[in-house]
C-alpha cells in the first residue's frame, strides 16, 4: 500500500510504502542468520570455452543452459568434498550424502520482487538436461499454480502463519527451525545457489548479505569480457565472477582453497558436459 505526501516545502515529495509481509519475514530471517562467521572467496573463472561448448550442444538439440551447467559443476565439486554438504546445529555437524541445491527464482509477489525457491534434489546424480528441465518445470508451475513446487508451497504457507505472531516471536520460531538441520535439508536443501549474472553488465562480485547455517553458499556475479593470458597470448575472454561464502565454523582455509581450485577446473574445462 502506498501513501503519498506532496508539497512539503522542506522535504519535497516522497512516498511511504508499506513492506509486504514476505519482505518483513525475510528481514527477520536475515536477523537470525547474521551472527555466523563467514569466509568469502571472490573468484574469477574463464568460461569462454565452456560457453562455446554449451552453445554447440544447444545447436545439437540439447536442452541445457549456463545456469544448469554451473549448478551441475558445483554439485560435482561438492560430491568430492562431502564435508561441504553439511549443516551446523549447535555442537553437531550433520553431513548429508544427497546434494540438494536451493535456487531462488525472483518473481513478482504483491508488487514486490521476492525469491521463490526451487530445490534440485540429488543434483550430483542428475544430468545438466535434468537440472535444466526441473528449473523450467518450476517456472511453468508458478505461472499455472503460483508455486514452484511442494517446498515453495510449504514456505509460503509458513510465512503467512508466522506473520500472525509479533516480530520477537517470529524470530524465535525461525531460529528454532534453522537449528534443525533435518528440517532445513527437507525444506530448503543443503547448498544455496543464487545468480545475478542475468541482471548486471558491469564487472563485479555479488556479496551475500547474511550468514549461512550451511557449510557453503554460491553467488554468481557478472560475466564480462576481459583480457587474459592464454598460451602466451593476451586474448579477450569471457570471465565469470563468483562469490563462494564458507561458514568458517565448519570449513577452514586449506580445504576451502582446495575446493575452489577443483571447482575452477571443473567449470573452465567443462568437465560435466
Amino acid at each position: 500500500m502506498l501513501f503519498r505526501r506532496k508539497n512539503d516545502n522542506e522535504i519535497g515529495q516522497y512516498t511511504i510504502q508499506k513492506l509486504s509481509y514476505f519482505r518483513r519475514i525475510f528481514i527477520d530471517s536475515l536477523d537470525v542468520l547474521t551472527p555466523i562467521h563467514n569466509m568469502l572467496a571472490l573468484l574469477e573463472f574463464d568460461i569462454t570455452d565452456a560457453r562455446k561448448k554449451i552453445r554447440e550442444e544447444i545447436r545439437k538439440g540439447r536442452r541445457i543452459s549456463l545456469q544448469a551447467f554451473i549448478i551441475k559443476s558445483i554439485a560435482s565439486a561438492v560430491s568430492e568434498s562431502k564435508e561441504l554438504n553439511s549443516i551446523l546445529s549447535k555442537n553437531r555437524l550433520i553431513i548429508f550424502d544427497d546434494i540438494d541445491i536451493n535456487i531462488p527464482l525472483e518473481l513478482n509477489i504483491e508488487g514486490d520482487k521476492f525469491p521463490r525457491q526451487i530445490i534440485i534434489r540429488k543434483a550430483s546424480e542428475k544430468s545438466i538436461e535434468e537440472i535444466f528441465n526441473e528449473i523450467e518445470e518450476a517456472k511453468k508451475q508458478f505461472s499455472q499454480h503460483n508455486v514452484t513446487g511442494n517446498e515453495d508451497k510449504w514456505a509460503m504457507g509458513l510465512m503467512k502463519i508466522l506473520f500472525i505472531f509479533p516480530r520477537f516471536l517470529r524470530k524465535f520460531l525461525i531460529r528454532i527451525m534453522v537449528n534443525d538441520p533435518f528440517l532445513v535439508k527437507k525444506k530448503s536443501g543443503t547448498i544455496h545457489f543464487t545468480s545475478v549474472a542475468g541482471f548486471v553488465q558491469s564487472p563485479g562480485f555479488a556479496i551475500p548479505c547474511a550468514g549461512n547455517f550451511r557449510a557453503v553458499d554460491f553467488t554468481l556475479g557478472s560475466i564480462v569480457n576481459k583480457p587474459a593470458k592464454v598460451s602466451n597470448e593476451i586474448l579477450l575472454r569471457e570471465i565469470l565472477s563468483i562469490t563462494v561464502m564458507f561458514n568458517h565454523d565448519i570449513v577452514d582455509g586449506a580445504p576451502a582453497t582446495r575446493f575452489t581450485n577443483r571447482l575452477k577446473r571443473i567449470i573452465e574445462n567443462a568437465e560435466v558436459l
